[in-house]
């Protein structure tokens, strides 16, 4: 019957909210899609072209893109293969998966896939063991999401000219009030296009106004927008001129069984699930900080704690922030498991003590 502790170190109880907000910002004003493929790396993998100033070398030189998604969970919902070579093991080896999909093995930093299947896990796609799977991003757009580059070499591929920003891409969608609140190019002059009326009706989603020929947003999205502010939320920057941000999260897990019939200690793992973060923003999860490597689960004696870490990840290319008062947000939860009665919580006394509801804040000094 172990429970988290009411006291994540940095981590704050998330409380559930309904909001009612307006339409929702996909690329920052006077930014094109950051996330563009400006040079993909052909059908070898390999990455043969340098990023010009401006872009970001999504892949080096010589190397394929790293941190691609290898080896999912299996049905039976257990990571079981070992990551090999510089491949990164996501979720520790006899872990729990969310479900059959959940990548527990990437790629690592040379984009090789060298990790061999064990159990029921699978290769994620066309994934072949030794291969870097072909016409995977080599060069990204960047802050400004105009492509810098140009003249690929190699079997590199030319995705996005020099000079452009990938046109017609999604720059206000349909918030959750399914009304249009926005109206294109309202923060300067621009050819952002209006997909639908301001004031008409859309599903959630949708494109309400689109980047136009150009690829540059010209558009801030407007209606509701109630933003709660909260202490001791995790924060994130991402640093100008940076890709990505990571940050380790410590927790703790403490053992309040009570009873005589209580054993000395118990076994728990710990699950993510559900939130809103991007994909792969969780990771690295050990419930163990005192043991080397990534520990699934830890024994907790009776009246005692244990403390472990995980690790989160955002990119910019997931992260759209408009103003350093108005982060972008997300929230995830985490929950400890007794491995005698998972995959159910425990039945302990405040079974809601079990999960905690974790919030990010980021900012991406790259929109700013």
């Amino acid at each position: 019957m172990s429970r988290v502790h009411p006291i994540l170190v940095l981590l704050l109880l998330g409380v559930a909210l309904t909001r009612a907000r307006g339409d929702e910002q996909e690329i920052a004003p006077g930014t094109g899609l950051q996330s563009s493929v400006v040079i993909n790396t052909g059908p070898d993998g390999l990455c043969n072209t340098t990023a010009a100033t401006g872009d970001i070398q999504a892949a080096p030189v010589g190397g394929g893109t790293p941190n691609r998604n290898e080896i999912h969970c299996g049905v039976d919902r257990v990571a079981n293969s070992v990551a090999g070579g510089d491949d990164v093991q996501l979720v520790a080896v006899g872990g729990s998966c969310k479900n059959a999909n959940t990548v527990v093995v990437d790629t690592g930093d040379n984009g090789i896939p060298e990790t061999a299947l064990v159990g029921d896990d699978t290769y994620v796609g066309s994934v072949t063991l030794g291969v870097p799977p072909p016409n995977t991003p080599c060069v990204i757009a960047g802050a400004d999401g105009v492509a810098q580059t140009a003249a690929p070499l190699g079997d590199d591929n030319q995705v996005l000219a020099a000079g452009t920003a990938a046109p017609n891409t999604a720059v206000v969608r349909c918030g959750p009030n399914l009304i249009a609140d926005t109206a294109a190019n309202n923060v300067a002059p621009g050819d952002d296009v209006q997909l639908v009326p301001q004031g008409g009706a859309c599903t959630a989603n949708q494109v309400v106004v689109d980047s136009g020929a150009d690829g540059i947003a010209t558009t801030r999205a407007e209606g509701p927008d109630l933003q709660l502010s909260v202490g001791k939320a995790v924060k994130i920057n991402i640093p100008s001129g940076s890709a990505s941000a990571r940050k380790v999260v410590k927790f703790s897990i403490a053992n309040v069984e009570f009873g005589p019939s209580a054993p000395a200690s118990r076994a728990v793992k710990l699950t993510s699930t559900g939130g809103s973060c991007p994909n792969g923003t969780v990771r690295e999860i050990d419930l163990d900080a005192t043991t080397p490597g990534l520990q699934a689960t830890v024994n907790v004696p009776l009246g005692g704690k244990a403390k472990g870490t995980f690790a989160v990840l955002l990119k910019l290319e997931d992260i759209t922030t408009v103003d350093t008062k108005a982060p972008f947000r997300c929230t995830f939860d985490i929950s400890a498991v007794a491995l005698d009665t998972a995959p159910d919580e425990d039945d302990g006394a405040n079974i809601e003590n079990n999960t905690t509801t974790i919030d990010l804040e980021v900012v991406d000094k790259n929109d700013l």
